[in-house]
């Protein structure tokens, strides 16, 4: 046997072992795969809570009927469900906004919160969600805890340290409301109530008024959530559901708007993990990017990275321990250390002791 054959058999085999994903992406497109094993696509669906996203474009092509029948009714079944919870979601935001309202404040809505009252009614059953989160400004943030907690809500941590979301939650709801004061990290890229409201829509519920975010932010919202407070950059994880909202808020941009997003993202780790993103978006979901906002070396290193550890989930903490060592990742922990600022990059050599398990053990809700 050539090495040349033994190449290719490695590829293939290497090829093989990314099916699933091939797959699910297919069907994210409003495609059906060619050869398609359901069970391992399903798993994939579930573990990166893209069910309902499955069952919505499959749908919306005229292709969930050309389905097995197990398959069909497990899609349909899971959308169902997630439409039912996202109007109860919807309804309880509707509520405490209702009530903010009322002191004269407007929140701020934050991820998929934001997606939420962005997206139409007709697609609102396409996304799942885990929590609600809002922002206010920092000198109404005690008001508002004590005003939702008036209607029942109760703090699940008896302590609100400064920089961590209030964690509210009532028995009979669908989520908890993670209420922020501020988002992000001095370091790399930091929000206030201000900063985000002073290009923000108002958006009226039923019966509240609150703020999106202009596309910009609720797009840089979402990177600096997954690649680095999250620290997926480090990790080499993907959470397909922020691509598929990245791709929505990102679908009307212009030439200025990426250059205020590329702008936003300023120093060299910042940014190669704000284009690592937007490759894999990119490349897995079809996203239209200009070519200035994913080029470099380590954007493609880290999306085959991502890649990589989707084949063999063995490499992961190998490959982390190599992106810990990355130049311009000790670079910015140390410009962080000079600046006296806390946050994920606060520190010098490696992340603190509470950071390990995070980055090498711990399998969040949602990734890949």
């Amino acid at each position: 046997m050539t090495i040349w054959t033994r190449r290719r058999r490695c590829w293939v085999h290497f090829v093989a072992r990314l099916d699933p994903l091939h797959g699910l992406l297919a069907c994210l497109r409003g495609d059906l795969p060619a050869a398609a094993d359901w069970s391992a696509i399903i798993g994939l669906a579930n573990k990166s809570l893209c069910s309902p996203t499955v069952s919505a474009r499959l749908n919306n092509a005229g292709r969930l009927a050309e389905l097995p029948a197990d398959v069909r009714i497990f899609l349909t079944e899971m959308e169902r469900r997630n439409a039912e919870r996202n109007e109860r979601l919807l309804s309880q935001l509707d509520e405490a906004a209702g009530v903010m309202n009322a002191h004269d404040v407007r929140p701020l809505l934050l991820k998929g919160t934001a997606w939420l009252a962005h997206a139409p009614p007709q697609d609102r059953s396409a996304r799942m969600l885990a929590d609600i989160d809002l922002m206010v400004a920092a000198d109404r943030f005690g008001d508002v805890i004590d005003q939702l907690c008036s209607i029942g809500y109760r703090l699940e941590a008896p302590v609100v340290q400064p920089g961590v979301p209030a964690v509210l939650s009532r028995p009979q709801d669908a989520a908890t409301i993670d209420l922020h004061c501020e988002y992000g990290s001095v370091s790399t890229l930091f929000y206030l109530f201000d900063d985000l409201a002073e290009s923000a829509t108002e958006v009226a519920l039923p019966g509240s008024r609150v703020l999106l975010p202009s596309p910009v932010a609720c797009t840089a919202i979402l990177l600096l959530h997954d690649q680095l407070k999250g620290r997926d950059y480090l990790r080499g994880r993907i959470d397909l559901r922020h691509l598929v909202d990245i791709k929505s808020f990102a679908a009307g941009f212009g030439e200025a708007d990426w250059a205020e997003l590329n702008r936003l993202f300023a120093s060299a780790y910042a940014r190669n993990a704000m284009r690592t993103q937007l490759l894999t978006a990119s490349r897995l979901l079809g996203m239209t990017v200009p070519r200035t906002m994913t080029r470099g070396v380590r954007p493609r290193l880290q999306y085959r990275r991502r890649l990589i550890q989707l084949r063999w989930p063995g490499m992961a903490p190998f490959l982390t321990l190599l992106s810990l060592l990355d130049p311009c990742y000790l670079s910015a922990r140390r410009a962080a250390r000079r600046q006296g600022r806390a946050g994920p990059m606060a520190g010098a050599g490696l992340p603190r002791r509470e950071s390990v398990e995070r980055l090498f053990l711990r399998n969040e809700l949602g990734k890949i």
